[in-house]
């Protein structure tokens, strides 16, 4: 069987440092051994555990500067197929700090484009999108500061236009544009889902009830992260919840993206609904095992995968 494109784009590529600190403290000073430094973004995060589980990503963003070369070089030197659209700004930093609890503190430059950088990104994503083997984009993360208000909205109407299953990982305002142009999916937090539609989700009913009126108002496919506890997954004829074991996470920073590419590269493999959030489930558990973001192994990603129970029932 030929395995389908599952294009990952990032709008706010970045350099991601990950530092395991057992001991850190604001005003300390901590010694440590080294750093794991990466290419991070949400679309970057699911690009490497697509690899991992055996899917065919395809990496798109914007880079510039000198951390964007630097992140250029890292992906072309993991191996990764990647479509870049270059800008004349620099490409941001990310410092992730974990400590001996498993809790990570994470700090984001913002990052800065001009509205023309993001049509030239939309153009390219939407020249990709044409190609007869793709028929997954997932547009992850934030856009930006510079990218114009109606970006998603916009890219996703286009991307619908030409028949392509456009995913959306993504929060706040950004998050709230690209539901109104109803992308094929949306992964998501709980936190996430509320801000979007302005409401609080105080049970997996209430976060049900939420998912199947976006179902109502043309998504196909809610994905909605629970985060120890597992995810839930519904469409118009389903619902699913998917339960990790339990385990002691390490670092849980890009957990979501990996629960994401787990889904969709189940899906792009002909596994069912159910099968592929149980795989979804079970790639964003492993994750948190390792430092760094999608730096899990497959084997052991087979190990919680026989683990991850998943209940399911027609809607």
């Amino acid at each position: 069987m030929t395995r389908e494109t599952i294009v990952c784009v990032t709008p706010n590529t970045a350099l991601d440092r990950t530092m395991v600190v057992k001991d850190f403290a604001i005003g300390n000073i901590s010694r440590i051994d080294g750093a794991i430094a990466v290419p991070g973004g949400k679309g970057l995060n699911v690009a490497r555990a697509v690899k991992i589980l055996g899917g065919k990503p395809l990496t798109m963003g914007l880079l510039g500067g000198h951390t964007g070369r630097m992140v250029e070089a890292l992906v072309a030197d993991d191996g990764y197929d990647a479509e870049w659209t270059i800008f004349a700004g620099e490409t941001r930093t990310c410092t992730i700090i974990a400590n001996q609890d498993g809790l990570s503190t994470v700090i984001n430059e913002s990052g800065r484009i001009r509205p023309s950088d993001w049509r030239a990104l939309a153009d390219d994503i939407c020249r990709v999108a044409e190609r007869d083997e793709v028929a997954t984009v997932c547009l992850c993360g934030s856009l930006p500061l510079g990218a114009p208000a109606e970006a998603p909205f916009e890219l996703i109407a286009r991307l619908n236009a030409m028949g392509a299953r456009v995913w959306v990982d993504s929060s706040k305002t950004t998050l709230a544009n690209s539901i109104k142009a109803t992308p094929f999916a949306i992964k998501v937090n709980r936190e996430e889902i509320e801000a979007a539609l302005g409401i609080k989700l105080k049970t997996a009913g209430d976060i049900i009830a939420a998912a199947r009126r976006l179902i109502a108002d043309g998504l196909s496919l809610v994905v909605v992260s629970l985060g120890a506890e597992g995810a839930l997954l519904v469409t118009e004829r389903l619902i699913a919840k998917g339960t990790p074991p339990a385990i002691q996470p390490v670092d849980p920073v890009a957990s979501g993206d990996c629960l994401h590419a787990g889904i969709v590269t189940a899906l792009a493999d002909g596994k069912g609904l159910a099968e592929a959030l149980r795989c979804g489930v079970a790639a964003g558990t492993v994750n948190a095992l390792y430092a760094g973001g999608a730096q899990f192994s497959y084997e052991h990603y087979q190990e919680i995968l026989c683990k991850t129970r998943i209940d399911a029932h027609s809607a």
